[in-house]
């Protein structure tokens, strides 16, 4: 039979939940008391959620976002402490990008939202990624580089342009009206 504290009745510790864990506040003060054993000081509420991890890989995945410069380590007399640098924070804010979802309102408002970039060669990756992300969000391409919408997305918009660092770049106009719009009415059911 096998024992509770095996590897399979622990979760494994994936870099999005450590990050979140990390950007939340928690202070992880790990003590390396051998190689591949380490001890954890947690100053978090969410503790209970670090107990549950299992311990190596933890280790192991902490080593690793510190290579990409995800978290900083550092010596104090307690043991090493583990922190969330900015780069890991911006990292979070990628993932939050898959989880954005525009609230549908029960009535149309009548008004019709431009989503307009114009995102240089040097970011064609960034460029691509946010087209991508604007079509997921079910937009319509209403030219190469100008989407339509016609539901309030102002708030999600501005959050993507934050994190694809393209503030500049993406500009948002609400119309009261669009020539020819019955193919746009009735691909969002606004009839």
């Amino acid at each position: 039979m096998r024992n509770s504290k095996n590897t399979e009745s622990r979760e494994y510790p994936r870099k999005e939940l450590i990050l979140d864990l990390l950007k939340a506040g928690a202070i992880l003060t790990a003590a390396f008391i051998a190689p591949g054993a380490v001890k954890l000081f947690v100053k978090d509420p969410n503790y209970r959620k670090w107990k549950d991890f299992h311990r190596p890989l933890l280790v192991r995945n902490i080593k690793n976002l510190q290579r990409k410069g995800l978290v900083q380590m550092s010596e104090t007399k307690e043991g090493t402490v583990v922190r969330i640098t900015e780069k890991g924070k911006t990292e979070t804010l990628r993932y939050d990008v898959d989880k954005i979802k525009i609230d549908r309102p029960d009535h149309w408002d009548g008004k019709w939202r431009f989503i307009m970039f114009d995102i240089g060669n040097d970011k064609k990756e960034i460029r691509e990624l946010f087209r991508e992300k604007l079509k997921q969000l079910e937009f319509y391409p209403f030219q190469e580089s100008v989407f339509i919408f016609p539901f309030p997305c102002i708030k999600e918009i501005k959050y993507l342009r934050e994190v694809f660092e393209i503030p500049d770049e993406v500009k948002i106009v609400e119309a009261s009206q669009v020539e020819n719009d019955e193919d746009l009415r009735t691909m969002y059911r606004l009839h």
